[in-house]
Order: C-alpha cells, then sequence, then structure tokens
C-alpha cells in the first residue's frame, strides 16, 4: 500500500516537472533566438524550468491556501483579490528575479549589469507566464468555490426546511393538539387565569414556528424565549412530572438555529416516561466555549412515540454549515446529553 502511495506520488511529480520543462522551453521559443539554440540552451531551459518554476508552482498553491484560511473568496472577494495580487506578485517577482540573477551568476559567470541586459526579456516573460498563471489559477478556484458554496447553501435549505417542518409537525399532530386542548378545557372549569395564559402561549408557540421557518439563525434568548412558552404548555399537561432547569451562562446574543432547543427537549418528551414514579428531568446548561448542554435522566419508554431519527442528523447537517465544532450526542447509562455549539453573531463559532 506505501509503495502504492509513493509510485503515486512520484508519477505525479514527473508529472508536474515535464509540464514545467515544456512551459519553459515554450516561453524561451519566444525570447531566445533561433540560431542561439542548441543541445547545451535545452538541458539550460530545462533546468532553470524546474529550479524556478517548482519553487514557484508550490509556493503559489501554499500562499493561496493560506489565504483561503484566512480571507475565503466568497466572504471578502476584494480584499481577498488585493492580498492574493499582492503577496504573488511580491512572491513571483522576489523568485524569478533572484532565482535567475543565481542562476545567471552561478553556471555561465556574467556579471550583474550583463544579466540585467541580456536577461531582461525572459524576466519579463517569465513574470507574465506567473501572473497569467495566477489569474487563472484563481479565477477556477474562485467559480470551485462558488459552485461549492452554492451546493452547500441549497443543502442546508434542505436540512433547515426539513428541521422546520418536523417542528412544525411535532406541533400540529393530533396528539400534540389534542393534549393541549385537553389541558384548556381542563384549566377552563378550574384556573381560568391560568387557562387565558395558556392560549397565549400555544399562540406564541405557532407564531413562533411559522415566523422563523425561513431564518437559517436566530439568537439564543428568542429560542429560548419559545421555549419557555412550549415548556410551559408542557407543564400543564405533565405538572411536577416534567421538570426543567434552564442555567445558562453563556451570551444570549449569540446564534442558534431556529427551534433547536424545543427539538431537542421534544425528543426527551418522546422518548422517556413521565409519570410520578418516573418524573423526567432536564437541564439546560453551557460550557465556557459557548455550548449549550441539553440533559435529561434516561427512562426509556416501552413504546415510545414514533420517530424517524431524522431531527437529530437535520440539526447537525445544519449545524456543520454555521459551526466548525459538531453536535455531540452521549448517551449513558442512567443520562442522555446533546452537547450543542452556538455561533457567534460575528464571525461565525
Amino acid at each position: 500500500m506505501n509503495w502504492r502511495k509513493a509510485r503515486k506520488h512520484i508519477l505525479i511529480l514527473l508529472r508536474d516537472l515535464l509540464i514545467l520543462i515544456l512551459i519553459g522551453n515554450i516561453l524561451n521559443a519566444f525570447t531566445i533566438e533561433r540560431e542561439l539554440w542548441s543541445v547545451e540552451t535545452i538541458l539550460r531551459n530545462c533546468m532553470f524550468s524546474v529550479a524556478i518554476g517548482y519553487p514557484a508552482w508550490k509556493g503559489m498553491v501554499w500562499i493561496t491556501l493560506l489565504l483561503e484560511r484566512r480571507i475565503p473568496w466568497l466572504k471578502a472577494p476584494i480584499k481577498r483579490m488585493i492580498y492574493q495580487v499582492v503577496a504573488l506578485t511580491i512572491f513571483f517577482g522576489l523568485l524569478i528575479f533572484f532565482g535567475f540573477f543565481l542562476w545567471a551568476r552561478l553556471s555561465l559567470d556574467l556579471s550583474f549589469g550583463i544579466i540585467m541586459e541580456e536577461a531582461l526579456p525572459s524576466l519579463k516573460a517569465a513574470f507574465i507566464f506567473m501572473f497569467l498563471s495566477l489569474l487563472a489559477g484563481n479565477t477556477v478556484l474562485f467559480f470551485k468555490k462558488w459552485k461549492t458554496a452554492t451546493i452547500q447553501q441549497e443543502e442546508l435549505k434542505r436540512a433547515h426546511l426539513a428541521l422546520q417542518y418536523q417542528s412544525l409537525k411535532d406541533q400540529v399532530r393530533p396528539h400534540f393538539l389534542f393534549n393541549s386542548l385537553s389541558s384548556l378545557a381542563t384549566l377552563i372549569n378550574t384556573d381560568t387565569e391560568k387557562a387565558t395564559r395558556f392560549v397565549h402561549k400555544l399562540s406564541d408557540v405557532y407564531r413562533y414556528v411559522l415566523e422563523q421557518r425561513e431564518a437559517e439563525l436566530v439568537p439564543l434568548k428568542e429560542d429560548l424565549k419559545f421555549l419557555e412558552d412550549y415548556i410551559f404548555l408542557q407543564k400543564i399537561r405533565f405538572g411536577d412530572n416534567f421538570r426543567v432547569e434552564i442555567k445558562l451562562e453563556v451570551d444570549q446574543n449569540r446564534l442558534v438555529i431556529p427551534l433547536s432547543l424545543q427539538m431537542l427537549v421534544e425528543n426527551a418528551i418522546k422518548h422517556n416516561e413521565i409519570s410520578k414514579d418516573h418524573p423526567l428531568l432536564i437541564t439546560i446548561t453551557s460550557t465556557g466555549n459557548g455550548q449549550v448542554i441539553v440533559k435529561n435522566n434516561l427512562q426509556r419508554r416501552e413504546v415510545s412515540e414514533p420517530s424517524l431519527g431524522t431531527g437529530l442528523e437535520n440539526l447537525k447537517r445544519q449545524l456543520s454549515y454555521f459551526s466548525k465544532d459538531p453536535l455531540l450526542v452521549m448517551e449513558e447509562e442512567e443520562a442522555f446529553i446533546v452537547r450543542m455549539p452556538t455561533v457567534s453573531g460575528k464571525n461565525g463559532a
């Protein structure tokens, strides 16, 4: 296996060197007079093309990758273009000038004046070629990144719509509505003031689901407000058998996927027994690096509510576009834990 990899790298290296040699000789065909060509000239062209061209090639790739991490094309195209052109122009200029000077000085023993007089056409041609390579390479890179970003945006939209659809479906499914209306009917006869609050909370839940169906990210404080409305409705249904403790120290202006907290709480309700003998406790805390931790005691139902398990997968997929930190799902002997990263409102996670 190692030999196959080594052979592959050797073949790639040979291919690159042959391309450089070919380009170097074609380039010199326009700068060296025909009567000066000889076997020695061709060999020198080949050696010069490899000595100058290969470092230039790899240097251009390294600078491009470095700038791509610091200043991505799609986030700041004008700034990136300026930095890229300046950095590579300086790099190519220094490499070609000093490389050519050292080559001519060491191999031909020419003085600086003669080198500049005789080599200036070749230097111009080499520099123009490098600059055109820079332009062509980065044009291709830009459009590749643009195409990738377009595909990712479409995938993000699909994941977002799937999550919003799942959340909306959870709220309008007959079981949820039946339980909510049953709770409301009981409250009307026992506590009219709480019944009024219940109706307002229920309408707020539906309003938020509909309002945020197009949003990709929302402030944590807004999603928490929605979650509190949802918890209020569930506590009317389950009473003291259902408890949620929220102790968040993270900046609540950080961003999250809309309905993500509610979906995690909903999952805990779906899959765990909630009774006087087995109360469900959900804690929502945070870490110093901005993660939100949703944890519940694990007491699986013998027959849980139907689930395709797509909610967490859609949430993972959406978060992957906004945060380098993944959504972590852990199941322990007595607890189910989800660690969800939040996103900075400025420049990502």
